[in-house]
Order: structure tokens, then C-alpha cells, then sequence
């Protein structure tokens, strides 16, 4: 069983290890860094990424997150229309650390 101090070196591994985000519009991808990582109050590590439009629209169609070693480590297929005038996206990844007993 996992104790207090395995639960936060598992949430600070994730703080310390998380480098960049890219993003895909059609076919062209996009690196973007991390705008904040916290830990929210039920202990899940969100990992917020901020996708700034330029005042253009376009369409993301999956979000990448990447290590420090340039590791995928984790992505999510979507599609998130950015209007004219919006001035982006605030995506975010969460990492919830729970241990099960079987």
C-alpha cells in the first residue's frame, strides 16, 4: 500500500518530468509549452497547456504531451474550433494516482 509521501513523489515525478505540449491543425503540428502545472485539491496533477489563436479560426484535432527525454506521454484526439476574435484554448491533461487492491 501506497503512504502519503509515495502519493506526492508519484505527483512530483509528474510536475518535474512534463516538458511541452504539440498540437495538430490538419496536418501541421505545433509546440507549445506548458502555461501551469498544479496540483488541484483531491490531489490530481493537471497539466494546463494554452493554445493562443493569433486571431485566426482553426480547428485542433489532437493534443500531444511530451516528457523531458521528448517522450510521448500522453495525446488526445479531438475537435476544438477556435472562432475568429476567440484568443484560444485552454486545454489540460489531469493525472490521477490511485492504488487498487486485488
Amino acid at each position: 500500500m501506497l503512504d502519503a509521501a509515495g502519493f506526492n513523489d508519484m505527483r512530483g515525478y509528474i510536475k518535474r518530468r512534463v516538458s511541452y505540449a504539440r498540437y495538430r491543425v490538419g496536418s501541421t503540428w505545433h509546440k507549445v509549452y506548458i502555461s501551469e502545472v498544479k496540483q488541484e485539491r483531491d490531489g490530481t496533477v493537471r497539466v494546463i497547456v494554452h493554445i493562443n489563436s493569433g486571431g485566426q479560426n482553426f480547428t485542433v484535432n489532437r493534443v500531444e504531451l511530451y516528457n523531458t527525454d521528448n517522450e510521448l506521454w500522453a495525446h488526445q484526439d479531438c475537435s476544438i474550433t477556435v472562432a475568429t476574435g476567440q484568443t484560444g484554448i485552454h486545454f489540460w491533461f489531469d493525472f490521477n494516482i490511485k492504488e487498487e487492491v486485488s
